[in-house]
């Protein structure tokens, strides 16, 4: 069943298992724990939206699906961090990109942390769960199309991506959640499953703490939500010798550090990643309709070389955005009013760069979270060359001007005056947070096993991006699925809530 925590008759529930978000990850192991007979009650702190609720409008979607209505930053304002929550996670908003992280990155974090996941494997099984293929060609919207014919033009690597979606009639409206059913995500291939198997979810129900004593879990303090304002109703008490953490990578290190979860390694909260990326807009002659059809179906790799230690990092596709995003990134007031009056005629390009920067996430408060993230001179480097390559792409395309926000709109008319964005510190946003609670085999240097189960707190296990040892440099949503997969049969396999292998 799905229930709103708001609706419940009873301030505590007894499980076998209580599951901390219902996004890929967490949702993928309260299905398969379910499956196997446990009594399993997932909290999620968004609520329950259908498809049939999605109605297509930025005003009444961003608070619905995302935290702080999408405007979540770092605790300096300097980045913005976009996630989701709702039943499904940020499946339910994300443009349903699907790859693997790249096996020169794998044999690394083997090497560095040992063997983990048999990442091929569970890849395998996942895209097949979620119907996972190329683009249809026929579905490349003018705006992928142009990154294509730049990217031709300057003789760049680029392809088709691949993808989730089942039935697609291209509505562009994904960011908001798709009214059509088409996404092949947790909520509408793992949450039904679970259901069917006995799985309860409660919506509007956010943890504050994990309770644990002598070394062992002993369930979840959770705040009732208000659905409209998110503000407090009640408490809720979920008593369970097992919890499994799926919170995203910057709610689940916030969670254990709150709880006061032991970790002698002291690196859950100190390793975040968020694939940062800058963005330029292109003014094209002819209208670019960026809006109509996938957002993103193209992708340019000549500057992604993740196999090679220290190999190129920037990864460039579209980047869309419907009128209150775009306006947001717009600065001035007769400039904004110009800018916009071109909406039309604007197609995006971000860069986004596998980073080595270490940004830190802590709780604010009983329900907050504060994230730190300031990139290192590496880093910011790369931005700046990533940004130049979106700009060359734009140019290439048949842009007439380019725009770079950066505090102010930085405009360039011609190719040769791209050079000047490498002195800029352009906007950064993150869409791809990860590798906060990583994972590793030592329990002097990871707080959390390689088959996700804690090493410090029997009875805890963490099934999110938090995994990752690093930045993956591509988007992690397959990843996380399989990771999913892979701690949810580890779980499973557990022969006591507090003994086993870790």
């Amino acid at each position: 069943m799905i229930v709103a925590a708001p609706d419940l008759l009873v301030d505590t529930i007894r499980a076998d298992l209580c599951v901390i978000g219902t996004g890929p990850g967490g949702a993928m192991v309260a299905m398969l724990a379910a499956e196997a007979g446990l009594k399993v009650v997932a909290l999620e702190a968004g609520a329950f939206v259908t498809p049939g609720d999605m109605n297509q409008r930025e005003a009444d979607m961003f608070p619905r699906l995302l935290w702080e209505a999408g405007g979540r930053t770092t605790v300096d304002k300097a980045i913005r961090i976009h996630q989701g929550h709702g039943v499904g996670g940020s499946s339910l908003h994300n443009l349903n990109l699907c790859k693997r992280v790249p096996p020169g990155i794998r044999a690394r974090w083997a090497a560095d942390r040992g063997e983990g996941p048999l990442w091929d494997d569970l890849y395998d099984e996942v895209e097949a769960l979620l119907e996972v293929k190329d683009v249809d060609p026929a579905m490349v919207n003018r705006h992928n199309a142009l990154l294509a014919a730049g990217a031709a033009a300057l003789g760049w690597e680029h392809g088709l991506l691949r993808h989730n979606r089942t039935g697609c009639i291209g509505s562009g409206y994904c960011e908001i959640g798709c009214a059509f059913d088409a996404k092949n995500n947790a909520l509408k291939k793992l949450i039904p499953r679970g259901v069917r198997a006995g799985l309860a979810v409660v919506s509007l129900a956010q943890a504050v703490s994990v309770d644990h004593a002598d070394g062992r879990v002993r369930g979840v303090d959770a705040v009732i939500l208000d659905a409209r304002t998110r503000q407090p109703l009640g408490r809720l008490r979920i008593e369970a010798p097992r919890v499994c953490v799926s919170a995203s990578a910057t709610g689940t290190p916030a969670l254990l550090l709150r709880s006061g979860v032991p970790d002698p390694s002291d690196t859950t909260g100190n390793s975040l990643r968020i694939h940062p990326a800058v963005v330029a807009a292109g003014d094209f002659e002819e209208p670019v309709y960026a809006w109509r059809g996938v957002p993103q179906s193209v992708e340019c790799t000549e500057f992604l070389r993740l196999d090679e230690e220290n190999g190129p990092r920037t990864w460039v596709v579209p980047a869309f955005a419907h009128p209150v995003g775009v306006a947001t990134l717009v600065p001035g007031l007769g400039e904004h009013r110009a800018v916009m009056q071109r909406y039309p005629h604007l197609g995006a390009l971000t860069a986004m760069i596998h980073d080595r920067t270490r940004g830190t996430v802590r709780p604010r408060g009983d329900l907050g979270v504060a994230i730190s993230y300031t990139p290192d001179d590496e880093d910011r480097a790369e931005l700046r060359r990533g940004l130049a390559y979106a700009c060359r792409l734009l140019f290439a395309a048949g842009a007439r001007r380019v725009l770079v926000p950066a505090g102010r709109a930085i405009e360039v008319t011609r190719p040769d005056e791209i050079a000047q964005v490498l002195a800029v510190d352009a906007e950064l946003s993150a869409v791809h947070p990860m590798g906060s609670v990583p994972m590793g085999q030592d329990p002097t240097t990871a707080a959390v096993g390689l088959t996700g189960r804690h090493h410090h707190l029997d009875g805890l296990w963490v099934s999110d991006a938090s995994l990752f040892p690093t930045s993956i440099g591509v988007p992690p949503q397959l990843s996380v699925y399989a990771l999913g997969l892979h701690v949810g049969r580890q779980l499973v396999l557990d022969p006591s809530p507090d003994r086993g292998t870790k």
